[in-house]
């Protein structure tokens, strides 16, 4: 009697231990891979040091990255680099509704970039001011479009 106890207290176990998964996940996979398309808040530009700097200025030399989810691709080369809080936004002609946004001046002149959902894709655009621009304008055009599952759109 105590062994049948014991069996169906252990096949009860294994029977509720693996049912299904309610987010569908298999083998670790992430949610986002399930369920193709990636959350707007793990997009974020990283800033990373170039090894060499920009020797033809004399200046500092960044290399910036996309992180989207679990990739990162390079979608730039700029002088100075950091991240930019919503606070910075309007001041650099960047829309509120960015995701996020990096940028810095160096010697009388600044590269901004920012990226922002448009279209059903997310859509890198980069911009430029200068000190001596009459219209201030930093004319963001852009760079690079990825779907909302990662991948580059041509």
């Amino acid at each position: 009697m105590k062994k049948l106890l014991l069996f169906n207290l252990l096949f009860a176990t294994l029977l509720f231990g693996c049912k299904a998964d309610p987010n569908n996940n298999q083998g670790g996979q992430t949610t986002e891979t399930t369920i193709g398309a990636i959350d707007p808040a793990t997009i974020n530009f990283v800033c990373e040091t170039a090894e060499a700097p920009n020797e033809q200025a004399d200046a500092p030399h960044h290399e910036v990255y996309l992180q989207l989810g679990n990739s990162k691709v390079k979608v730039a080369d700029i002088l100075n680099c950091e991240n930019l809080g919503k606070d910075a936004y309007e001041q650099n002609q960047i829309p509120a509704k960015a995701i996020a946004a990096v940028g810095g001046w160096w010697a009388g002149g600044g590269d901004y970039l920012y990226i922002i959902e448009e279209g059903g894709n997310y859509v890198v655009k980069k911009g430029a001011i200068f000190e001596e621009s009459e219209n201030m304008d930093f004319g963001y055009k852009t760079i690079m479009t990825f779907s909302k599952a990662g991948e580059q759109v041509f």
